[in-house]
């Protein structure tokens, strides 16, 4: 759920500051749209050769870096920032449904996604005020998103990869996603010497 929070966070954010880059706010706005489209192309790229853990944890990595960076009053740095941003917000937006998708169980897959989206919803609701905020003060927001992000990048790194698995099918299944080697192993072995 937090992975969705802030996938829609730092998406919303970057969206609504673009309205504090120098030019044309809708040039602005067609710019960082156009940035998305490299952005979902190469999600699926990472994805199919890295995981999905790694395209989620490198792009909202990549994306609190870009959130930081733009903190400097540099408006050329800035542009090219909120571009990079852009993208790897769009990047997770294709990784999380993918994502997660694969982690919950048939039975619960639905509602697994509905949550994690209604969690979206609510940063996406957030993101406004957070925009607000940046016209009084641009940097605390950009430092408590990519500390936020930080954060959420340190809990993927105790979520499964799906890349190559079954999908779960079951409850057991999906906490099979989450055993250690030594796990999997250490009940193998109680299964065969059950036998």
């Amino acid at each position: 759920m937090f992975g969705w929070f802030m996938t829609s966070l730092v998406y919303y954010v970057l969206t609504f500051s673009a309205s504090s880059l120098a030019g044309d706010i809708y040039v602005n706005a067609a710019i960082l749209g156009a940035a998305e489209i490299p952005g979902r192309i190469g999600a699926f790229v990472v994805m199919k050769y890295l995981g999905r853990k790694t395209a989620f944890i490198s792009a909202l990595g990549f994306a609190s870096v870009c959130t930081f960076v733009s903190i400097w009053d540099n408006d050329d740095s800035r542009r090219v920032m909120y571009c990079f941003g852009k993208a790897l917000s769009a990047a997770l937006w294709a990784v999380i449904y993918l994502y997660s998708s694969e982690m919950y169980p048939t039975k619960i897959r639905n509602l697994g996604s509905g949550i994690g989206s209604a969690f979206a919803r609510i940063a996406a609701l957030i993101a406004p005020f957070i925009g607000d905020w940046l016209k009084k003060d641009e940097v605390t927001p950009y430092i408590l998103v990519g500390i936020s992000a930080i954060v959420c990048c340190a809990t993927f790194v105790f979520v499964p990869e799906t890349t190559g698995k079954d999908l779960p099918q079951t409850i057991g299944d999906f906490e099979k996603l989450f055993m250690t080697a030594a796990e999997k192993e250490k009940e193998k072995n109680a299964s065969s010497s059950a036998l």
